[in-house]
Parts: C-alpha cells; sequence; structure tokens
C-alpha cells in the first residue's frame, strides 16, 4: 500500500493553501476504507485475490487509492498491494519482461508502453471490456483520440501549458499561444525549458503552425529554422529552467511573466495565488499515462476487471476532482466538479476540458527519440550564441554616420538559466524531461 509520509507545513502565507490540498487528499486516504481489508459492495469478506499494481506515488498515488484502489477492492473483494517507481522504462522494463511480472498492472507513460508494446511484454487489450457510457455512445467515441491502444488504456492526460501573471500585464490579458512571442503588448521574461523539446513545438504553435503539422514541420528544416526564427524573437527575454518547480518558481518571485510548466503545478500555483497566476490553455502540448497488463502478469483476469472498472466514467471523475489531470473519456469529464475538500472547480484545471483542450498537440516522445540528438546540438549552438543587436543611428545622425549592425559580447543580457547555468547533460535535455507533473 501507499504510505503517507509525514510533511512538515508552514500554515501562514502562500504556502497554506498548498499544504491544505496535500493535508486534504492525506485525510480523504486516513478516513477511506483500507485496501487491504475492505469488505465486497455486498458486505461479503473479502477475497484472497491480490492486485499488484505498479505507479508514480505522491499526490497522484494517493488520488488513484481514493478514486480507484479502495472502491475496487470494495466491489469485487481483490486486494491491492502497490509498488511506486519512477515511471521510467528502465525502471520497469527488467520487472516485468521476464516469464513471470511481480506486477498485474503497471501506469505507463505513453513512451514506456509504446516500448513494451513492440517488443511483446504487454498484454494485448480489447476496447470490448471496457463500460459504455451512458446515452448509447460507443466507448471508442467517448475516448478521446488516443485513449485506446493495443496494449493500453489511458489513465490521465497532463500537459505543458503556459501559466501567466495577471499582474505583470495592465492592459490586456494573454489569450493565444502567440502572445508568447508578442513582448510588445505583453512585456516581461519567458521562462522556457533549457533543451529542445516541447521548447521548439511552443515557438511554432505560437508562430501559428497548426498541431497536426508541428511534427512534419520540425522534421523539415525550413520548419526548424522557423523555429529558431520565432525563438530570435523572444531570446533576450528568455530565462531558461533547468527543474520543472524552477518555473513556477520564476514566475511566482517576479522574474518571469510567464512561464511554460506542467499543469499539475500550475494548478498548485494558481490557487495559492488566485488573483496572480492564471494558464494558458491554448497551445498546451499534452502527454498519458496508461494502464496496461504485462504479459507474464499472473492475474490478467483480475487486472482487466480492474482496467475497466479504472476507466469508468465515474471513476475517472472522481480522481480528477482530487488532482488536476485530465479524464480522457468526454463522460467523465462531463462529470466532474469540485475538489471535495477545497472550494475549487476542478473542471477548469483540467487540460482535457473541451475549452481547454481545442487547440491541444499531443507529445510525441518517439519522435523525439529519432531527431533529439542533432535538435539539441542545433538547440545549444544557437542558445549560447550572442543576441544580435540593431544599432543603428537615430535618424538625426543617419546622413553622417553609415547604420552598423554589431552583436553583444557573449553573456551580455542573454545568458541562459533559472540559477543562470546551462543543462551539464550531454545531450541537454535535463531541463525538458518531466519527472511527474505533479
Amino acid at each position: 500500500m501507499i504510505s503517507l509520509a509525514p510533511t512538515t507545513c508552514r500554515f501562514d502565507g502562500p504556502f497554506a493553501r498548498i499544504c491544505g490540498i496535500a493535508f486534504a487528499i492525506g485525510c480523504l486516504v486516513a478516513t477511506g476504507a483500507s485496501t487491504q481489508d475492505a469488505p465486497t459492495a455486498d458486505g461479503k469478506p473479502a477475497s484472497d485475490g491480490t492486485l499488484s499494481v505498479a505507479t508514480w506515488g505522491g499526490a497522484y498515488g494517493q488520488s488513484q487509492d481514493i478514486a480507484y484502489f479502495q472502491p475496487f477492492t470494495q466491489k469485487a473483494g481483490v486486494k491491492i498491494v502497490t509498488e511506486t517507481y519512477d515511471g521510467t522504462l528502465a525502471a520497469i522494463k527488467d520487472k516485468i519482461g521476464g516469464s513471470s511480472s511481480p506486477f498485474d498492472v503497471v501506469d505507463l507513460s505513453q513512451a514506456a508502453l509504446d516500448a513494451l508494446c513492440h517488443d511483446g511484454k504487454l498484454e494485448t487489450l480489447d476496447s470490448s471490456m471496457l463500460t459504455a457510457p451512458s446515452g448509447g455512445a460507443s466507448v471508442s467515441d467517448d475516448f478521446l483520440v488516443g485513449g485506446i491502444t493495443s496494449c493500453g488504456i489511458a489513465s490521465v492526460a497532463w500537459s505543458t501549458a503556459i501559466a501567466f501573471d495577471r499582474q505583470a500585464f495592465t492592459k490586456a490579458q494573454p489569450s493565444k499561444i502567440a502572445d508568447l512571442l508578442d513582448v510588445q503588448r505583453f512585456p516581461g521574461k519567458r521562462a522556457l525549458p533549457n533543451g529542445p523539446r516541447y521548447t521548439l513545438e511552443l515557438a511554432l504553435l505560437a508562430d501559428g503552425v497548426d498541431p497536426a503539422d508541428i511534427y512534419h514541420q520540425l522534421a523539415t528544416p525550413e520548419g526548424v529554422d522557423r523555429a529558431f526564427k520565432a525563438l530570435d524573437m523572444i531570446k533576450t527575454q528568455i530565462l531558461w529552467w533547468d527543474k520543472p518547480e524552477d518555473a513556477i518558481s520564476l514566475l511566482m518571485q517576479r522574474k518571469a511573466s510567464m512561464a511554460a510548466g506542467y499543469s499539475g503545478r500550475i494548478f498548485r500555483a494558481a490557487i495559492t495565488a488566485r488573483q496572480r497566476v492564471d494558464v494558458l490553455w491554448d497551445g498546451q502540448i499534452y502527454d498519458l499515462d496508461l494502464w496496461a497488463i504485462p504479459k507474464a502478469a499472473a492475474n490478467k483476469d483480475d487486472a482487466k476487471r480492474f482496467i475497466a472498472f479504472a476507466t469508468e466514467p465515474a471513476q475517472m471523475a472522481a480522481q480528477a476532482e482530487l488532482i488536476a489531470y485530465g479524464p480522457m473519456r468526454k463522460s467523465a469529464i462531463a462529470l466532474v466538479s469540485k475538489h471535495p475538500s477545497i472550494d475549487i472547480d476542478m473542471k477548469e484545471y483540467l487540460p482535457t476540458a473541451p475549452d481547454n483542450f481545442r487547440k491541444a498537440l499531443k507529445f510525441d516522445e518517439s519522435w523525439w527519440n529519432e531527431h533529439g540528438a542533432e535538435l539539441a546540438t542545433r538547440f545549444h549552438t544557437w542558445r549560447d550564441q550572442p543576441v544580435a543587436v540593431d544599432t543603428k543611428p537615430p535618424p538625426a545622425q543617419a546622413k553622417s554616420k553609415p547604420a552598423v549592425e554589431s552583436k553583444s559580447k557573449p553573456g551580455a543580457g542573454n545568458k541562459p538559466s533559472t540559477a543562470d547555468t546551462k543543462s551539464a547533460a550531454p545531450d541537454g535535455e535535463t531541463g525538458s524531461v518531466p519527472d511527474h507533473p505533479q
């Protein structure tokens, strides 16, 4: 089972609300039925059956315990035993790739699922096992695109979006991704990932490229040139972050007026500083976590029953009311209301809510695994080049002195960084590979 580590909180100032959320989730876990000894829905003792689930920990794992694990034990009489891991392919591949698997169900990132499915390490899943929504719609129509794959069923969507400081803009508020490049109307620093992933996609989205064409564009020299040309427009205003938490820190410290950050962290900042922090969902880049069953799992039947239960609209909505990750079923989104312990309408902060999902890009990690090294080299070369400065004389001097274009000295106002340092990773991806977006 997931254990709740003691947390030390300051219950004054801006940290009070954040601690309150963590405390609220913790209380819900503590007061809920134990997944180890809960009776079934008809009052009979739980069976001896046990289901082993590998998933993330933290607030995300706690939300799963409340929305999925405890209710499934109560309904099916099957105990849930969980083990947390860091979500990486390397951490899970060796454990489930042999003739036996310690896990019956695994919560996988899209990239890990694709790799394991390709290698034949996962059970094939049929959408007929899933519960159809009320109203006559089919399961396939109810899931958003990418929610059902041959080896996995989507659990949640999370995203990289633009958070901004309302108080930094007095005349107008940013309303579209193009505003990221408009430093005249929306002045201030932009905090961006210190690497090409997400950064190049955001640049093209802000430059008017349709989400469906982003990776086609990035696969061409012209598209890459266009992305860097767009970034040239704001290069002197960019602060590069290497750690996910730094994006929001720069915003909260008023060092940046806009920041590309992960939706879970943006949510926490937004409810802590509701008068300041807002989200620009236009042009968000989303990714998925999915449920899967290892080919070597011992309890495949119960595993399928669990996935069918966990992807029912009501259960997905229950998790979304606890943590700001988006359900991948339309019928689930419609059921989401307020957080049970704080007066927050959660639908406003979900990446997959209809108003937030209109111009969303699905992140393609497989594409980056193929093209990332070359683009990382190009990115670091570009990032470290001094910014060209136009030093043309004012009109009164134009006749006597020719216009001259010079370059600023290295480090003059365009030094990368959240802590004013560059990534030391060989591929430069330290700042753009997320931990779990909690």
